[in-house]
């Protein structure tokens, strides 16, 4: 609720059904939505309140005025109890390795939260990832040695905890996806987009979207891989990372 087409929509509707108080309930782009009501508001002298209530599964709203978001603490301690179950079974039947995909975008701290609260084998960390310069081919190494370790001392199980944000916190990844949601967002509807889908499949029309490095990184993805990309979309049109 931005743009002056979207901001109008909101003061028709709250006017038509005489809204004393708008309650927002959301993460950062909710937060920043209300900023722009509430300024639009006050300038055009609308009676009506905005209220914002933080919730983020992803805990990282931090302001000096919040306490905390509602969200965060409940969906860790879920996790964890699925978690702990998976760890028992992994423990007790001895044959099985877990990848445990959590929630959480671009940072890691559901991942973080939940190792702290279960101890699994290994837990991936986007932003140290991101630190030591780590691509994709590394990261997967260094799950094939741990399993490798647990391997040599009999222990042929375990769980490993992976945030669905890490993609995109991998600088080569990073720069596709930033490619391909610009490329994405001009789509106006579903027909649009179903279009720009079926485009993307010709790889002529592929090298004129991406840049040279990002094709390279594209076209050596498996084929599930690819496909994902081009049709997990979000509502917005961005890559839908979970």
């Amino acid at each position: 609720m931005r743009t002056e087409e979207e901001l109008a929509k909101t003061v028709e509707t709250c006017k038509k059904l005489e809204l004393t108080g708008l309650v927002l309930v959301g993460a950062t782009h909710t937060l920043t939505d209300g900023v722009y009501l509430s300024e639009h508001f006050l300038k055009i002298k609308l009676s009506t309140r905005v209220v914002v209530v933080p919730a983020s599964v992803d805990g990282n709203i931090h302001h000096k005025y919040i306490q905390a978001a509602i969200g965060f603490d409940t969906c860790s301690k879920l996790y964890s109890q699925l978690i702990g179950n998976m760890l028992t079974d992994s423990a007790s039947a001895i044959k099985y390795w877990y990848f445990i995909r959590l929630m959480g975008n671009k940072p890691s701290h559901m991942a973080l939260e939940c190792a702290l609260k279960t101890c699994p084998n290994m837990v991936i960390i986007s932003e140290e990832c991101v630190d030591r310069k780590e691509t994709l081919w590394d990261i997967v190494d260094n799950i094939c040695e741990v399993i490798i370790d647990r391997a040599k001392d009999h222990k042929n199980y375990g769980a490993i905890l992976i945030p669905e944000g890490l993609l995109s916190q991998l600088a080569s990844f990073d720069q596709m996806i930033i490619e391909m949601n610009k490329y994405f967002m001009q789509a106006h509807d579903k027909k649009e987009l179903a279009q720009m889908v079926s485009n993307l499949e010709k790889e002529a029309h592929l090298k004129d979207v991406l840049s040279p490095w990002s094709y390279s990184l594209f076209i050596s993805l498996p084929d599930f891989f690819r496909h994902q990309m081009l049709v997990e979309r979000e509502i917005a049109g961005s890559l839908k990372l979970s």
